[in-house]
């Protein structure tokens, strides 16, 4: 029983004191390769990131790509702890996480588009994996709670199996994205 106690009074310990945090929203084009000969292709991200401080924060990221070797269309679902460093105004932000993604084939989505959109397709293989990516973010506008700018954007990704698709693919592209920091005043 104790240490159900303890476990509760060490993370509000850890928590300090209460602080909005910071949105961080960006959209982007990325290419992709894969462990397979010829196996390339590329399509849009998504990544939305709280900051709980300035350093640290929880991010989702999401992307819908295509991939040539099985005419096929990646959905990648990314759940990953995000640590941030800034030199003046460029912020450089790494991130590990885990990976949920499914694999299906171009005559899949054409038969049973409802059914891909949903993930339960059939021929839909569903892959679970390991992050890790890097950004290095230089922004070209300022706003009144955080900044416009534009990134380069690198990751990869390791798949716990390869029986169902490679085992490992890797991507790098360019983003646009804000930050919105709750904590932070208005200018006047």
């Amino acid at each position: 029983m104790r240490p159900a106690l303890l476990i509760p009074c060490l993370l509000t310990l850890a928590a300090g004191t209460a602080r909005a945090g910071e949105l961080d929203l960006n959209l982007g084009l990325q290419a992709t390769t894969t462990q397979w000969e010829a196996d390339h292709g590329g399509g849009p991200t998504l990544t939305g990131t709280w900051f709980f401080r300035d350093w640290i924060g929880a991010s989702f990221t999401g992307k819908e790509q295509y991939a040539t070797i099985d005419d096929r269309y990646l959905s990648y679902f990314s759940v990953n702890a995000v640590f941030r460093k800034s030199w003046d105004r460029v912020r450089v932000a790494g991130a590990l996480g885990l990976v949920h993604q499914h694999e299906e084939p171009g005559t899949v989505v054409d038969s049973m588009p409802v059914e891909s959109l949903f993930g339960v397709a059939d021929g839909i293989r569903h892959r679970a994996g390991s992050r890790a990516g890097l950004q290095l973010a230089v922004p070209i506008r300022d706003r009144a709670h955080g900044d416009w700018y534009i990134a380069f954007d690198l990751d990869a990704t390791a798949f716990a199996e390869d029986t169902r698709g490679p085992r490992w693919m890797s991507s790098a592209g360019l983003s646009l994205g804000f930050t919105h920091d709750f904590a932070q005043a208005a200018p006047r």
